[in-house]
């Protein structure tokens, strides 16, 4: 029989919880960089404030863009949620990051989208698989602060290929490959290639105007919590929140902070990204008054149901340069 998350985390899975040690490690880590961990902070000093005030921010219209067919990825097969959680945010912001063409701010580099395999883009381009390797425990569950730590100072982002001289096959994601390591760390030669592409920094998101804003300005988020929400999408793409719950991560990859949005839903919404595939849930995916379409398994959230989680903004580059993304709308207004 399929293994069903939906069921699983509502009969009491653990797949993200809180952990006041590695938020603490998350915390000087990003310190030692230099940077903040508070998103006021980062909003504040590089001029982020503001930038999605009133406005609809698709950051997800970018990933397809870049990476056609690559959400929603394979559904998980066991509690690694914030291995994918953490995947698809550091996506958003790869995606966004390359969509400015903007070089690179140490090396003075030009990304480019990777050559990969069709799997592998529709797969979610990104390992999940070498992110969760490292957390510490044979088990499943994990928390988005550890999680961070790991792609920012030990594993990084992980293409999904072949690694032969490894003897590993990350093309297709696999839920029992995903615990090859835990108890026991990664060798050293497999920490030497996730050393190659680690993310820059990353800051906490703790409010709506925060989230808004990185997002606005290209940085994706991850987000641990307990809520958990309606399998059906209303006539916008809304799921509502449903009693329960599940100790789960979800990225976020957008927000409509529109005025007819706030009418509509007495306040804003976020755009969170399931990593239960595109079967777990159904309805609408078109966006209110425009010709997109959110991700399938994807759902629109009123921000009132979602603002007690811990949510982490992810940086492709050093620091927080408001990005000159190009203009989004392509006629689909």
């Amino acid at each position: 029989m399929p293994w069903d998350p939906q069921a699983e985390y509502l009969a009491g899975l653990v797949g993200a919880y809180d952990d006041p040690a590695a938020s603490e490690r998350f915390d000087r880590l990003v310190f030692s960089q230099g940077m903040s961990p508070n998103g006021g902070t980062v909003c504040a000093a590089y001029g982020l404030y503001g930038a999605g005030e009133g406005k609809l921010s698709p950051l997800w219209h970018y990933i397809e863009q870049v990476f056609p067919g690559s959400l929603p990825a394979s559904a998980q097969t066991r509690g690694d949620c914030v291995s994918h959680s953490t995947r698809n945010a550091c996506l958003g912001t790869l995606a966004c990051e390359i969509a400015a063409g903007k070089p690179d701010e140490v090396t003075g580099l030009l990304e480019g989208a990777p050559q990969i395999k069709t799997q592998a883009r529709e797969d979610g381009v990104l390992s999940t698989e070498a992110i969760y390797w490292w957390r510490g425990h044979g088990g499943d569950g994990w928390n988005c602060e550890h999680s961070a730590e790991v792609v920012m100072a030990q594993s990084g982002l992980w293409l999904r290929q072949r690694h032969d001289d490894l003897g590993i096959d990350l093309t297709e994601y696999d839920g029992r490959l995903a615990g090859k390591w835990g108890s026991r760390k990664p060798p050293a030669e497999v920490e030497a290639v996730g050393q190659d592409h680690l993310v820059r920094t990353a800051t906490r998101a703790s409010t709506f105007v925060e989230i808004r804003d990185l997002i606005a300005n290209g940085y994706a988020i991850t987000s641990c919590g307990g809520e958990s929400f309606s399998n059906r999408r209303d006539e916008c793409g809304v799921s509502s929140r449903t009693r329960g719950g599940w100790a789960h991560a979800m990225a976020y990859l957008g927000v409509d902070d529109r005025p007819e949005i706030h009418e509509l839903y007495d306040g804003p919404l976020i755009l969170v990204q399931n990593s239960w595939g595109s079967g777990w849930i159904d309805g609408p995916r078109d966006v209110w008054g425009t010709s997109l379409k959110i991700p399938h398994g994807a759902f629109w959230a009123r921000w009132s149901d979602l603002e007690r989680r811990r949510a982490i903004a992810f940086s492709g580059v050093y620091g927080w340069p408001a990005q000159q993304l190009p203009d989004w709308t392509g006629g689909v207004l």
